[in-house]
């Protein structure tokens, strides 16, 4: 049977989530009108308040949790830790949990709603794409970070516009007479984050008539000893390539140490662009060039958008602009390659 949310309450009795908290820990700032009025509702649909957490010891407490899938990505990291800034002083208490890469963020959303009085999600690096049923199921305000989300009931979105930026980096190769163009990270068929930033790239390489070599692909996670791994096993392949397109940072300064324990030199024998604009990838030499997402921007429109969702119920999906941030990894090996059609 479908457990009642406190989100269903507020639905029925035609309130916000936080005025039906109000009610259920005894606030004095409810009229008596509408006190009754969610009273009834919560008899009429039987809701009972989570025993684990009416027994917190700071009852009056509702909880928004940050769930962020990867432990070792740096950028998803930061973020979470300005989504805790922002949301300091606010009337909801942030819970921050790191789930590994390959895990369940739904089935985890579940189990915090059950340890805790949990009223939203924010999800950080996560796949909604098909979905759509079990974010429904949380009965909960989402807001996913850093990536698209199509019309979700219930879930906002903030995120630039991947395949527009990965293209962007990939189309900056080009332009510097690079032909062969490596991929590390993973091909996905759902248009998640990664999903749409390899379809940039393959936009970028249609776009001049290329056709991407599948044997410069190399798997890599987000870790840094994955995109070690995935590039020293790339050059094991001796197939020609003179630059690296890298899923995010974190990867790309995996592959710039590989590609230097081989012996070759960024950017006089190999470029490589980055993405994501993390501030240590500006400290590597040479410093990374990257596409840079607004962190501060996405982690201030996350907590927006979640504290809109709660109060009012409403759900928004927002693009924020990004930066092709210059570096010293990239260098120009010929003539531009020329563009032969457009993919817009």
């Amino acid at each position: 049977m479908r457990i009642v949310t406190i989100r269903d309450v507020a639905r029925s009795a035609g309130v916000s989530i936080s005025t039906v908290s109000r009610v259920l820990n005894n606030r004095p700032d409810v009229d008596g009108k509408t006190r009754e009025k969610v009273q009834s509702v919560i008899k009429k649909l039987h809701y009972t308040q989570n025993p684990n957490a009416r027994n917190l010891k700071q009852r009056s407490v509702d909880f928004i949790a940050v769930i962020v899938r990867g432990r070792f990505n740096f950028f998803l990291t930061h973020i979470a830790e300005l989504i805790l800034e922002y949301g300091k002083g606010g009337p909801f208490q942030f819970l921050l949990e790191f789930i590994e890469e390959g895990a369940d963020e739904f089935e985890t959303a579940r189990r915090l709603y059950t340890e805790r009085r949990l009223i939203g999600v924010i999800f950080l690096g996560s796949n909604p794409i098909g979905h759509a049923i079990e974010i429904e199921r949380l009965s909960m305000p989402c807001v996913f970070a850093t990536v698209e989300v199509e019309r979700i009931p219930g879930a906002s979105s903030v995120s630039v516009d991947n395949r527009a930026c990965a293209r962007r980096a990939a189309d900056l190769l080009f332009d510097l007479g690079h032909r062969h163009i490596a991929f590390i990270g993973y091909q996905s068929h759902i248009m998640d984050s990664i999903g749409r930033r390899y379809a940039g790239v393959m936009d970028a390489h249609f776009a001049r008539g290329l056709v991407f070599d599948e044997a410069l692909f190399a798997y890599s996670d987000f870790s840094l000893k994955r995109a070690y791994a995935a590039t020293s096993e790339l050059l094991s392949r001796n197939r020609k390539f003179t630059a690296v397109f890298a899923i995010s940072d974190t990867v790309a300064l995996g592959a710039i140490k590989a590609l230097h324990n081989a012996g070759l030199l960024i950017p006089e024998d190999i470029s490589v662009v980055g993405f994501d604009g993390i501030e240590l990838a500006q400290y590597c030499l040479p410093p990374l060039t990257t596409i840079r997402q607004p962190s501060d921007l996405i982690a201030q429109k996350s907590v927006e958008l979640m504290r809109r969702a709660i109060e009012t119920g409403d759900s928004e999906q927002i693009l924020v602009g990004a930066e092709l941030l210059p570096g010293g990894s990239v260098k120009r090996i010929g003539p531009p390659i020329p563009q032969t059609m457009s993919t817009t």
